[in-house]
């Protein structure tokens, strides 16, 4: 089990963008803290413990392009 720390601002969407390479993972995130997602909703503060999954995602699914709010 992976485990990462969520910094200040950190959201579901940029989560899942920043951890698994795709904003479109964020309800795979949210599944296994399923807990996290009950008391925080859609923001996370600042030093909780996050679970990454191992997501094994088809090809096609993952994006070619950064999210509109990612900077190069």
């Amino acid at each position: 089990m992976i485990v990462t720390t969520s910094k200040y601002g950190d959201r579901w969407d940029l989560l899942a963008y920043d951890l698994l390479g795709d904003a479109a993972l964020a309800p795979e995130l949210m599944a296994v803290n399923q807990e996290l997602v009950t008391l925080y909703q859609n923001h996370i503060p600042e030093g909780v413990e996050i679970v990454i999954p191992e997501i094994v995602a088809p090809a096609e699914r993952i994006t070619q392009t950064k999210a509109p709010w990612k900077k190069d």
